[in-house]
């Protein structure tokens, strides 16, 4: 999986945001995505609202829905082990990554982050397919939307050498 953008905004009326950073890696060769934030309060109770989406070209019809998940309960879903599976391979291959709490509370004053991620695809079931995957995610709490985010990635076979292609 290849990042080409990572981009967060804060809407923070409530200013429970101390931090918020968000951005990709200069690394041309297998670029990753850091997300950082840090919380002026304790934060009790989360919603989360997550869609991945495949684009489409406009002749085809509409983008394509892989999941869309609207007011999750957020401690639920980082404690809970009876995940979709999509979101549970990917919680599993963050946490190398990341200092992201499994439960709530999470505590005021302490840089959480995900730095560096790259897809492990080797932890995901086989699949043979390249696409483009489009990922907006929101922070609720409180019913505001506090951090609004979006990920754009590429799913891209590796390509094999010449000599074991001609074979």
């Amino acid at each position: 999986m290849i990042f080409n953008n990572c981009s967060c905004t804060r809407d923070d009326p409530e200013n429970m945001l101390s931090h918020l950073s968000c951005g990709i890696s200069k690394s041309s060769k297998r670029p990753t995505f850091t997300i950082e934030l840090e919380f002026r309060q304790p934060v009790v109770k989360f919603k989360v609202n997550m869609r991945v989406m495949l684009p489409r070209p406009k002749s085809v019809g509409d983008d394509f829905p892989l999941f869309n998940l609207t007011d999750i309960d957020g401690c639920n879903l980082l404690s809970n082990k009876n995940q979709i599976t999509m979101i549970k391979l990917g919680r599993e291959n963050m946490d190398r990554f990341s200092n992201i709490p499994k439960r709530c509370p999470w505590p005021k004053d302490v840089r959480y982050y995900v730095r560096g991620y790259r897809t492990d695809m080797q932890t995901l079931p086989a699949f043979s397919f390249e696409a483009d995957m489009h990922l907006w995610f929101e922070f609720v709490v409180n019913h505001n939307k506090i951090i609004k985010g979006f990920i754009q990635s590429r799913v891209q076979r590796r390509r094999g050498s010449k000599k074991s292609s001609d074979i």
